[in-house]
């Protein structure tokens, strides 16, 4: 005769007695059930065996800290634990990757194209052009390489901007 147990007689094994088999066999037992979230959340093939060592520690939390007096099943409780855990840790997987290889890009051209998108009329304004918006120069730096006030290069640089913004 063969005698299956409950996950409450496997969990009260292993909290009371640090039984290893039965420890094991909730392991077994949940294996596919972590796999089966790990695909509904739609994660990445190479985070994957991440989240399902993530799923393993939050599968012994869940074991060590259920308590059966609050009328919860242990899968139920697993699998809140375990959800909590996976949306915390898809939420903060970076947004961007770096890509190992460059074959995507190794036959680009890069053009250099030289334009004046506005017409600059004053010299003032062709060196506030040049010095604050192409080579990010400050105001007072500017000031002390020119002959004009800070009101003048304030001015230059509110009508260059203005010109950018009729074009648009």
């Amino acid at each position: 005769m063969i005698y299956v147990m409950n996950d409450y007689e496997l969990i009260y094994l292993i909290q009371s007695n640090l039984d290893d088999n039965a420890l094991n066999f909730m392991y077994q037992k949940y294996y596919r059930f972590i796999w089966k979230l790990i695909h509904l959340l739609d994660i990445e093939k190479k985070e994957q065996e991440d989240f399902y060592q993530e799923g393993i520690l939050m599968l012994h939390k869940a074991i060590k800290t259920f308590n059966e007096k609050y009328n919860k099943s242990f899968t139920r409780y697993f699998e809140l634990i375990l959800k909590r855990h996976f949306y915390q840790l898809k939420q903060s997987l970076p947004k961007y990757y770096l890509y190992d290889h460059t074959d995507f890009v190794k036959d680009v051209v890069y053009i250099e194209e030289s334009f004046d998108p506005i017409d600059l009329h004053s010299q003032l304004e062709r060196l506030v052009y040049e010095k604050y918006f192409i080579l990010q120069q400050s105001v007072t730096k500017i000031q002390e390489d020119s002959k004009y006030s800070p009101k003048q290069i304030y001015n230059a640089i509110y009508r260059i901007k203005d010109k950018y913004k009729n074009m648009v």
